[in-house]
């Protein structure tokens, strides 16, 4: 399993952690060079901010920047924009991730990013 940064919370003793290059898409949407991969028998905690919620994919699967989660190592992540580069820009939508492949992802119900925004504005 790959995780998105500070999702990771405990894991059982036969599971190993170790780290893994996300490449440079990833960089570019502000989610780092690389993610912490997790194998091995065991149970793996990790957090998010609202639910969380498995999803089974069987084929190219589009999720927001800011609510996927985790997701198994057999899927392939890759980058792109909301809405093209002009919709994009205009709309503020910003990055998507597009998972291609067979197995299971772990979306988060609320955006952490949408919170800093909501928030920012009242703070000042």
């Amino acid at each position: 399993m790959r995780s998105e940064p500070g999702a990771y919370i405990a894991s059982s003793k036969a599971v190993k952690l170790g780290v893994g290059w996300a490449g440079l898409a990833s960089w570019f949407a502000r989610e780092g060079l690389f993610k912490l991969k997790v194998t091995g028998p065991g149970l793996v905690f990790f957090g998010a901010y609202g639910g969380i919620t498995p999803k089974q994919i069987t084929q190219e699967f589009i999720v927001d920047n800011g609510h996927l989660v985790a997701y198994e190592p057999g899927i392939k992540m890759g980058v792109g924009l909301a809405g093209g580069l002009l919709g994009s820009l205009t709309s503020g939508e910003g990055f998507i991730n597009k998972l291609r492949g067979n197995g299971v992802i772990y979306l988060q119900s609320r955006s952490i990013d949408g919170l800093v925004k909501f928030l920012s504005p009242k703070c000042r």
